[in-house]
């Protein structure tokens, strides 16, 4: 007779379609026992993972940076974005993720690890749940969500596998100011990325793993950005890419022949290229590596001769964003009084044909 919690995860895994989940394909994952014994376990899915036996934990081994990794961490992934699917443990009508009860949270871990050994923090678990429910938020509404149709009209369109009231209260929030404010911010935040990554839907840390394993050595931050963020031809993503390699590589050459670490000054160059870090990231490493945990302090180590080599600054890009948002608010405070002026003409208008 399987717990409570165990029962939940089986109709987990029956009720959520295969499609929404990362992937429900067969992995070569290795299991520890509650004896501490490892075994392999051989071809494992994703729906297969409740029929566990009671004293079998999949265990999930991490890198250097405290991302997970190989099919056990993928397996994870998967598991991860189907729990942020699901209604029942975290709803869809909490504003944002920082607005989800802490208990919640702490809930949330403890299923995770009725099947998981996580050698991950358990920051990083949340931090990917956030990940993963934010991304579903956002599919629900490219694929459900029609602001012309009106409240109530999506609102009769709830999608399959949400929960009615939880998908009326996002309904709700995607008509309100507060929604429209941060969505008009995040658009003027996403005007400024410049480049994306070719990897596909695989982890950058399991990615990366394969290919340290397969050249034997370790990669650069520098050449695994550009493995990532070109197309398997060679060829660019696109213009703003092919500038920042090229400028790297032109400041490379400068160290031909030192005696500089080679991997550090390609990080340092490349993180100059394009621009500090923010937010507490490490671009280009994926979910999870903050700066801190990269350099070893909480700024990059840019040394003075590659910083001479200046991108655009952290200040330059605050500013442009801050210039880009108040011109929204300018724009929409014209938005305002041209509505107010059609109003009052249509009820001048009015008035004129009445009399």
């Amino acid at each position: 007779m399987f717990s409570p919690n165990v029962q939940f995860l089986h109709h987990l895994m029956i009720q959520i379609p295969t499609k929404a989940c990362a992937s429900n394909e067969a992995l070569n994952l290795v299991a520890v026992t509650s004896a501490g014994k490892r075994v392999r376990r051989g071809p494992t899915t994703l729906k297969e993972l409740y029929s566990l036996p009671p004293n079998e934990k999949i265990l999930v081994s991490s890198n250097e940076l405290g991302q997970p990794i190989g099919p056990e961490g993928q397996l994870l992934a998967g598991f991860l974005g189907m729990l942020a699917r699901c209604g029942q443990r975290v709803g869809l009508h909490y504003e944002n993720w920082h607005k989800v009860p802490k208990i919640l949270k702490e809930e949330l871990l403890k299923f995770v690890e009725l099947r998981f050994i996580l050698e991950i923090s358990r920051e990083f678990v949340l931090k990917s749940l956030g990940k993963k429910w934010r991304d579903y938020k956002h599919d629900l509404k490219k694929r459900y969500f029609k602001r012309e149709v009106g409240p109530q009209a999506n609102k009769d369109n709830h999608p399959d596998g949400t929960i009615r009231w939880q998908w009326e209260e996002l309904v709700d929030f995607w008509y309100s100011r507060k929604w429209e404010d941060a969505e008009k911010i995040g658009h003027a935040c996403r005007m400024q990325q410049k480049y994306t990554h070719t990897s596909g839907s695989k982890s950058f840390a399991s990615q990366k793993k394969e290919m340290e394993l397969s050249r034997g050595e370790k990669i650069s931050r520098f050449e695994f950005f550009k493995a990532t963020h070109t197309k398997k031809d060679g060829s660019h993503v696109n213009v703003e890419t092919e500038n920042i390699l090229e400028q790297a590589n032109e400041m490379l050459g400068q160290y031909e022949g030192t005696n500089d670490d080679a991997h550090m000054v390609e990080s340092e160059i490349l993180t100059k290229v394009i621009g500090k870090e923010r937010h507490g990231r490490v671009r280009g490493l994926g979910l999870g590596p903050t700066p801190k945990m990269y350099y070893g302090s909480s700024t990059s180590k840019v040394s003075t001769s590659a910083s001479n080599k200046t991108g655009k600054s952290d200040d330059n890009f605050n500013q442009e964003l801050v210039q880009r948002v108040q011109q929204l608010e300018q724009e929409r405070e014209q938005e305002r009084r041209d509505r107010e002026q059609e109003r009052a003409h249509n009820n001048a208008l009015v008035t004129f044909l009445q009399n």
